[in-house]
């Protein structure tokens, strides 16, 4: 039997001995590297450690972990916060690192560069690893038909800003991970020998199908590997497949879609507890040659913003800013609101039933939980509720995928990221009947139970109904 395995190093040296089965020691953690982020994140519980263990901010740290066949580092980077904390009613004390990739000295790195006329793009970006300095991972091949500079080009201060502007001009991507700087091209063709995910290799349940009726995109998870990497592929093999339309309108997928074949990684999530069962390996991939959507900017509406034209300028402006903090479509939180707020946009509007109120229809205990009571969430203005939006979202930002994840965000969060079969509440059985009850009208078909396609329908039409109102 494969043994799960654990060490970490701090400041270049052994802090934590490589760790072997649930015996010893307990870890927690989870790694997440996501589109719309140029730095890897990871969230580190250990339980009991001794006091005079303590970990400095800014302190380097490298996270191994995977099974005894198959170990490496999952996470390099430094601590941002370090704190102890005891969770309500048990005895254990848990130190908790935050941390993020890269040194606490390169998010400053700088550079004075000159590039003579004809140099390619790919002799810039080695020249800016070299002076961050990071090792750099990129495939020449990707940028083989990418102009040159015909008339040079300067780099005089922050490196990373210069490689967002190249990064737009030449349409990759770029991130710190594991210590090295990683250029990509999300959607194109990768050199590297993809990871085998199947039911050999570790693959746990079955992978879905996304991105619309074609199948342009799977989710599936594994067991945890490190070979994972964000520049990297992967080649599946199932025989079965589940699939999640609801990126927009519900539809019936093509005949050929399945989750079989190659796919660039477009992101990672590696999470495990050494006390726990499976440490695991979440995988959000794309068919070369397709577009990844990071849902940060609003395209199918030219930048403009549906039901744009019920709502104040003010209210516009305000949208957009928190759809960019939490990184997706603003549109979508647009749908959702005028679908919550019964078609209002109001601050005050009340479910009767519920008491719910407001834009997404706060109950008065996630109210308290963000600090503030519902009924003065009534007496607020919509652009000043909408901090509370934001608020609220922040938790789910980075597993909402699409609309109806945002949509599920409110109603239901279990049901994020599950595909359209997920049946979320039943009338004649289950822990949700009462939810069932409440939420009946969701019911397509009156089938007796509320799937995720069924709840995500009505965002879908509110969605669809919006883009009359365009502004």
């Amino acid at each position: 039997m494969r043994e799960r395995v654990w060490s970490i190093d701090i400041n270049g040296e052994e802090w934590i001995s490589e760790q072997r089965g649930r015996r010893q020691m307990r870890i927690e953690f989870l790694v997440d590297i996501s589109p719309g982020d140029v730095l890897s994140f990871a969230d580190i519980k250990l339980t009991n450690l001794d006091k005079s263990s303590s970990v400095a901010q800014q302190s380097s740290i490298v996270l191994r972990a995977g099974y005894d066949d198959n170990v490496d580092a999952i996470f390099t980077g430094f601590v941002t916060n370090a704190f102890r904390e005891r969770p309500v009613g048990a005895p254990e004390i848990i130190t908790r690192l935050i941390c993020k990739s890269g040194e606490p000295a390169t998010d400053r790195a700088s550079a004075q560069l000159s590039f003579g006329a004809g140099t390619r793009i790919e002799e810039v970006l080695r020249a800016l690893a070299r002076a961050w300095p990071l090792p750099i991972e990129i495939d020449n091949g990707q940028f083989a038909g990418a102009p040159v500079f015909t008339s040079g080009y300067v780099v005089d201060g922050d490196i990373p800003t210069a490689l967002n502007s190249l990064s737009y001009a030449y349409k990759f991507s770029w991130r710190q991970d594991r210590g090295s700087l990683i250029i990509t091209k999300p959607g194109m063709e990768r050199n590297a020998d993809p990871v085998q995910i199947n039911q050999f290799s570790g693959m746990i349940g079955i992978p879905e199908v996304s991105r619309g009726p074609d199948g342009l995109g799977v989710r599936v998870t594994t067991q945890l590997n490190p070979a994972l990497r964000y520049n990297g592929k992967i080649d599946i093999q199932s025989e079965f497949s589940t699939f999640n339309t609801g990126n927009l309108f519900i539809s019936e997928n093509s005949g050929d879609a399945t989750a079989n074949g190659e796919y660039n990684i477009f992101a990672v999530k590696h999470a495990g507890d050494s006390h726990g069962d499976l440490w695991s390996s979440d995988i959000d991939g794309l068919r070369p040659g397709t577009a990844p959507d990071t849902s940060s900017t609003v395209t199918a509406t030219n930048g403009k913003l549906i039901w744009g034209a019920k709502v104040k300028q003010d209210f516009r402006v305000k949208v957009r800013e928190v759809g960019a903090d939490l990184g997706f479509d603003p549109n979508w939180l647009m749908a959702v609101m005028h679908y919550e707020s019964k078609a209002t946009f109001s601050p005050s509007v009340r479910n009767p039933q519920s008491s719910a109120t407001g834009l997404i229809q706060f109950l008065e205990s996630t109210a308290r939980g963000l600090g503030t009571t519902t009924a003065k969430l009534a007496r607020m203005t919509a652009v000043r509720q909408l901090d509370y939006v934001q608020a609220y979202y922040k938790p789910y930002a980075s597993r909402v995928r699409n609309l109806g994840d945002a949509y599920l965000a409110v109603l239901f969060p279990v049901a994020i990221g599950r595909p359209d079969s997920f049946i979320m509440w039943s009338r004649d059985g289950g822990p949700y009947q009462a939810e069932y009850a409440a939420n009946s009208h969701l019911d397509v078909g009156s089938k007796g139970y509320i799937t995720r396609g069924d709840a995500v329908s009505v965002v879908n039409i509110s969605y669809r109904d919006g883009l009359r109102f365009v502004k």
